[in-house]
């Protein structure tokens, strides 16, 4: 199921007979091969629910690979900022603070009902997910949102000289694409990622699909 333009859910679930591994281990072989195959780092997290998958994964980057499991998920999110909540940025974050909610263990010593009485539905999000309680489960359906290419290089490259080609062929390959799909787009997004791997996007939306 994608998440992101650069990141996916996997269902492991019941696939022990298939691989003839552990879903670790599958896990770790399939991001060795990705990297391989494509030149770019991977991070992986495995657990039980997709909202500690995406915590596991995020932990350890750029190059990471972490497994939490369901005994040990409440422990090790109890030692956690509260930002690590789908859904809790700064401006939230600030206002857990000004009630001196910092940790996720403050959130697990209270009742949902004092929750929500703070902050309404989102106070039913903290109860569940700070005690890793998430019931969603990975859904590959639904249509493609959006069409892209990348590339990763071997070595920095800060001139304009040895970017532009490249772009170009990224867009050749992109519109390659969208053509065989007889699929057109409107927004135009531009993606560079610097050395210390810091994302940096602009977008464009054009009068017309192309």
């Amino acid at each position: 199921e994608p998440l992101s333009i650069d990141e996916a859910f996997l269902d492991f679930a019941g696939t022990e007979r298939l691989h003839g591994m552990p879903p670790a281990l599958v896990l770790a072989r399939f991001a060795l091969t990705v990297e391989k195959a494509l030149g770019i780092t991977v991070s992986a997290g495995l657990s039980y629910c997709k909202f500690l998958a995406k915590v596991a994964s995020d932990f350890r980057k750029p190059r990471g690979f972490s497994v939490i499991g369901e005994a040990e998920a409440i422990g090790f999110l109890a030692e956690q900022p509260v930002t690590m909540i789908w859904g809790v940025g700064k401006a939230f974050a600030a206002a857990l603070e000004r009630d001196g909610i910092r940790t996720i263990g403050q959130l697990q010593r209270m009742e949902r009902a004092e929750l929500m009485r703070r902050y309404g539905v989102m106070g039913d999000r903290l109860y569940r997910l700070s005690r890793g309680q998430d019931d969603r489960r990975v859904d590959p359906g639904g249509d493609a949102k959006s069409v892209s290419a990348e590339t990763t290089f071997d070595a920095d490259i800060g001139t304009m000289a040895e970017l532009v080609p490249v772009l170009r062929a990224l867009s050749e390959k992109v519109s390659a694409r969208l053509k065989k799909s007889g699929i057109a787009g409107r927004t135009v997004v531009l993606k560079l990622k610097t050395q210390d791997f810091k994302l940096r996007t602009r977008n464009r939306q054009l009068g017309d699909p192309t």
